[in-house]
Parts: structure tokens; C-alpha cells; sequence
């Protein structure tokens, strides 16, 4: 009797073993080397500034701001990221052939980070045909492989999970990482496209593809030599100042207010609203003037 109470308890626990696994699904192996690999990969995709000028421009900005050097490095780059892209040709990218099915970008991207790691994205040939059939084969098939791995958003479960156990900064959370690396992927593709229309045609559209990087100087407008219009300002300006300073006038109280025009370089009023003002030369808009300024 004894013995099968035993026999009973052990069958009854095999079955509520079986039944958890079951309903949460099976556990993740090698869950946190899975979730370092995958960090390693994509941190450098944490940021696209940190890039430069390798994904973040359009097309037509491929032409305008970017030389023949850049554009090679760009295209490398991309290349060594998402090695799938080699195969991408420009009809293609136009007609939106890799958008969809088997060739989008976004699942090809998923099956490329996870390749190296203990858990990586295998396709069935039912899941190859469910995915060229449906209109949204990402978050209908593939999706759910990925959060099963990297856990859902607050979850305790996955990469998730694990990074915030280990504290580990937002950005370069596996979670976000990933969504940063979807990110280049998009923008690699569309920036791709400009490339190849420069290595092909020379231009995109009308724009002629440079042969140098476009380079951005600032210049302090105070170190610019004069208009003449501006000259003519000044010249008049300084003519008031000597009218001024043989006739002064230094009113002790003034409805003068700060940045208001003054004649007198070096005059002192005294306001009501603003206490002591002084005449002083700045510059405004370029243009050198005389103005009233708090003492």
C-alpha cells in the first residue's frame, strides 16, 4: 500500500513537472553566454552618432556630404555588419524585395545576431512557408524566438531579466542593443542604396555624387571684414559720437533701457527702472553699435 502511495506521489509530480514546463515553455540554456555574445555583438550599434556619416544620412545626402573614401568605408562597414547585404542590388532595394518574406532585412538581421550564440534562430521549412505567406512574418514568427531569449520589457526573464539583476547601464542593456541594431539595419539598407547609385551612375537623381567629404566650418561673424552698408552705419555712428562728445549730455535721470541706441561712448544715466546704464559699443548683428548696457 505503501509503495504504491510512492508510486502515485512520483507520477503525480512527473506530471506537474511536465504540465509547468509545458505552459511557460522550455527554459533558455546557456542563457547568460547567449546574452554576452549577443551584447558584444551589437554595442556597436549603441549609438549610430558613433558612426559618423555611415548610416544615418539618405540617400541624396550620400551624394552631397559624402566622398568617394567615406562611401567606400561606409559600404565595408555595412558589409562586415550584415554580411546578407552583400547580395542586395538596387532594383532590389527600390522594388521593396527585401522587406519581405525570407529576405527582409529585419528577420535576416535577428537570424545573423543570434548565429553565434547557444541559441540560434533555426527555421523549419513550415516556418519558411509560413513566413513568405504572411503579411507580417517578423512579429508573427520570428519575434517570439527573439523574446524568448531576451525576455520582454520589465520582465525578470531572459537578457532581461539577467541586465537587471547586473544593473547593467540602459543603453547597453541586450534589450536595447538589439532594438538599436534594427535600427542600423533599417538605415544601413537605405543608405546602401545611395552607394550603389554613386558607384553605378555617379549621381542619385539629378544630385552628382562628390568625390569628397562635405565639411562644415564655422566662421565668427565678428572676424569678417565689413559690408558697406555696414561701413556707412558705422561711419555714422561715429559721427554722432564726436556730435555727442562736444555736446554731452549726461542726465542724472533717463527713460533710457538696456540695448536701447546712445550717442555717447562712455555716457552714464542714471533710471528709475533699470539703475545705472552706460554707453557702450557691442556688436549686433554684426554690425558694431552704440547701446545703453547696465554699469
Amino acid at each position: 500500500m505503501r509503495d504504491s502511495r510512492l508510486l502515485s506521489f512520483a507520477l503525480f509530480s512527473a506530471l506537474s513537472i511536465s504540465t509547468l514546463t509545458a505552459c511557460g515553455g522550455p527554459s533558455v540554456e546557456n542563457l547568460k553566454a547567449t546574452c554576452e555574445i549577443l551584447r558584444a555583438e551589437m554595442t556597436p550599434f549603441e549609438n549610430v552618432a558613433l558612426l559618423e556619416r555611415k548610416l544615418y544620412y539618405n540617400g541624396d545626402s550620400v551624394a552631397m556630404l559624402l566622398g568617394v573614401d567615406s562611401r567606400t568605408e561606409s559600404k565595408r562597414f555595412i558589409y562586415e555588419s550584415f554580411p546578407f547585404m552583400k547580395e542586395y542590388t538596387i532594383e532590389g532595394i527600390q522594388d521593396g524585395e527585401y522587406e519581405k518574406g525570407l529576405k527582409s532585412y529585419q528577420i535576416q538581421t535577428a537570424i545573423h545576431m543570434f548565429a553565434s550564440t547557444p541559441n540560434p534562430i533555426v527555421l523549419t521549412d513550415k516556418e519558411k512557408v509560413e513566413i513568405e505567406a504572411s503579411d507580417d512574418p517578423y512579429t508573427e514568427i520570428i519575434e517570439p524566438k527573439v523574446l524568448r531569449v531576451i525576455g520582454e520589457s520589465y520582465s525578470d526573464e531572459g537578457c532581461v531579466g539577467l541586465d537587471a539583476v547586473n544593473e547593467v547601464d540602459y543603453t547597453y542593456q541586450v534589450e536595447q542593443l538589439y532594438a538599436d541594431t534594427q535600427d542600423a539595419a533599417e538605415d544601413s539598407v537605405e543608405h546602401l542604396l545611395g552607394i550603389l547609385l554613386c558607384e553605378r551612375d555617379g549621381k542619385i537623381d539629378d544630385e552628382k555624387c562628390d568625390t569628397e567629404d562635405f565639411e562644415y566650418t564655422l566662421t565668427d561673424p565678428s572676424t569678417l571684414p565689413p559690408t558697406d552698408e555696414e561701413l556707412a552705419i558705422l561711419e555714422e555712428r561715429r559721427q554722432d559720437a564726436e556730435r555727442e562728445s562736444q555736446n554731452p549730455s549726461t542726465p542724472s535721470d533717463s527713460t533710457a533701457s538696456p540695448f536701447q541706441p546712445c550717442s555717447s561712448l562712455g555716457a552714464v544715466v542714471q533710471t528709475e527702472n533699470y539703475g545705472q546704464l552706460t554707453c557702450k559699443l557691442v556688436w549686433l548683428k554684426r554690425i558694431k553699435t552704440l547701446v545703453w548696457m547696465r554699469s
